[in-house]
């Protein structure tokens, strides 16, 4: 087993073995320097099992390509993006659909007296 000092900076200590910990916005950057090398440390989902071969590296950030569904922060900005679209809406949308276009169009149905939905049922 080797210890090894911790460096809380926002340059690479001048070490030979180390945890860095380097601020970024609103946290830290880890790193582990070996022999002089740099290497980010990973997250690891352990699948609650002690044997490490079952260790799976997570890749919290994923690809612009993953899907709403994934459990990484692209997957989450997807899942935003889409509860975002939803609630704006199209311009076309209707007084009575629930979205921000949908309220617009209905505030302007009362006002208006030309609108384009003037007296529609909501």
């Amino acid at each position: 087993m080797t210890s090894v000092k911790t460096f809380i900076s926002t340059t690479k200590p001048q070490v030979l073995f180390g945890l860095w910990l380097k601020p970024v916005e609103d946290g830290f950057a880890a790193y582990i320097i070996n022999a002089g090398t740099v290497k980010p440390l990973k997250v690891v989902d352990d699948k609650n099992t002690e044997d490490i071969k079952d260790d799976e590296v997570v890749d919290l950030v994923g690809s612009v390509k993953d899907s709403k569904s994934a459990n990484t922060i692209n997957g989450a900005k997807a899942y935003a993006k889409e509860i975002k679209d939803n609630l704006i809406g199209k311009e076309s949308d209707t007084p009575s659909d629930l979205t921000l276009h949908g309220l617009k169009n209905y505030i302007d149905s009362k006002i208006y007296k030309n609108a384009k939905y003037k007296n529609t049922k909501v």
